[in-house]
């Protein structure tokens, strides 16, 4: 996605960097996180705040696999190429490489962190102040071990302004995970969040404006208008909807010499992209202010507490409408088919979807959805850990997965279907026993009881 200058959210970030704090980056899928942090790492010459440091970017989707080897080799895999970049003293260069290895081919569980720590302790002691840039830090921080982040805390008590940590991510740390293991991580950013809203209108033009520059198509006025209130400032929509436009402009010129954009309006509720960008927002919200939302688009005056909490997530304007045009289509529409669904849970296997009284849930990973059809194939009979090894990792995990890590990926999968994962409703634990799946809750049976 094309770089958007966003410098109010930089000089927040560089603010906190500058006074050597840890900071968090929060904003909703494809505002340009991503593209924020690429350019703050990548610029030449690097702002002033950061002249000094040794800034590393890291992509957290392109883990291997989630687990503390994936999350430790992905960013030495990052510092070992910024490090070649770079031109680092050729014994640094020969430390890193040789964590790396270490980390990728360890001697034993243990050599995979002490790997890691020497990588990060040759380039504090080099004195280069590594900037741990950790985008689409999501998924690792919910699911990876509270150990992994008791270690990321523990080198940054050693080095102090040294060592410093940005995390990306679609809500704070507080949101994503509130347990004890990761307390002590999660101390680092208070009071440094920096948030990533929509774009202001004067922004969305400029974007609009460099888009049909770079494909060399001219916009009317009306034109950029519809794409600004379609998309609402949202990048990802933005972009959908201006080739969406685009695409009605070359394939039906007639049509649309006639109808206008009215025509790409009516199109907005098939286009792939356009939806997809709207899912993925829906995704990431919680149950109650995807029924806010819902509330609003019927017309309802929200509570004061939840229209401040769709306000700082960029989802209702100052004047209490929903952000973008294109967005309020979709949660209107999803309203409407919801009602049409059979109440309960039930799996699409063949679309890979899942519904919940209705709504379709966010996106499972896929330990997550190899669990859920693991324990939907056999609804309403119990499954002890043992199947669910079997069927989620494999048999030859049958010695490696403990009961704790099944415990955390069952409550991540009712972080996501369930209302209240406190008090399941359709993922049932049998206490002592292993777990059952009920389509509904009046279908669940005796001897159950419903524990996290």
């Amino acid at each position: 996605m094309k770089n958007v200058e966003r410098p109010e959210t930089q000089a927040c970030l560089l603010a906190h960097l500058s006074g050597g704090k840890c900071c968090a980056l929060v904003g909703l899928s494809n505002t340009g996180k991503s593209a924020l942090l690429r350019s703050l790492c990548m610029q030449e010459p690097l702002p002033a705040p950061l002249r000094d440091t040794f800034p590393v970017y890291v992509d957290c989707n392109r883990m291997l696999e989630l687990s503390q080897q994936g999350f430790y080799e992905a960013i030495l895999r990052a510092v070992r190429s910024r490090a070649r970049d770079r031109s680092l003293e050729p014994d640094l260069l020969a430390r890193l490489e040789t964590a790396y290895e270490t980390v990728v081919h360890p001697a034993s569980s243990l050599s995979i962190p002490l790997g890691f720590n020497d990588a990060m302790e040759g380039l504090c002691e080099a004195r280069l102040r590594p900037v741990l840039v950790l985008d689409e830090f999501d998924e690792p921080f919910q699911a990876l071990e509270g150990r992994i982040f008791l270690n990321l805390r523990a080198l940054r008590d050693r080095y102090r302004e040294r060592l410093l940590y940005v995390t990306a991510t679609a809500r704070t740390l507080e949101e994503l995970r509130d347990d004890i293991e990761t307390a002590e991580f999660r101390e680092l950013f208070v009071g440094q969040v920096c948030r990533l809203g929509m774009l202001e209108e004067g922004s969305a033009r400029a974007t609009i404006a460099a888009l049909a520059n770079e494909e060399g198509v001219p916009l009317d006025s009306g034109e950029v208008e519809f794409i600004v209130r379609a998309s609402g400032g949202h990048l990802g929509l933005i972009h959908g909807v201006f080739r969406l436009l685009l695409r009605a402009r070359r394939e039906a010129p007639q049509t649309y010499g006639r109808m206008g954009v009215r025509l790409v309006e009516e199109a907005l509720a098939g286009d792939g992209a356009v939806c997809g960008e709207c899912e993925r927002l829906w995704a990431q919200l919680t149950p109650t202010e995807r029924r806010a939302l819902l509330a609003l688009t019927r017309g309802e005056q929200l509570p004061l507490e939840e229209q401040e909490q769709l306000r700082r997530l960029g989802l209702v304007a100052q004047e209490g409408a929903v952000f973008s045009d294109a967005f309020a289509g979709f949660v209107r529409r999803f309203r409407r088919e919801g009602a049409a669904r059979p109440m309960g849970l039930w799996l699409d296997e063949d679309a890979g979807e899942v519904y919940v009284d209705g709504r379709r849930v966010p996106t499972l990973t896929e330990l997550e959805y190899r669990l859920l059809q693991t324990l939907y194939r056999r609804m309403g009979k119990l499954c002890d850990k043992y199947l669910l090894v079997e069927e989620v990792w494999g048999e030859s995990y049958i010695d490696e997965v403990d009961d704790a890590r099944i415990e955390k990926l069952i409550s991540r999968l009712r972080a996501k279907i369930e209302e209240d994962p406190a008090n399941p409703r359709y993922l049932i634990t049998v206490r002592g026993r292993g777990y059952r799946l009920v389509g509904r809750p009046d279908d669940e049976l005796p001897g159950t009881v419903n524990v996290v």
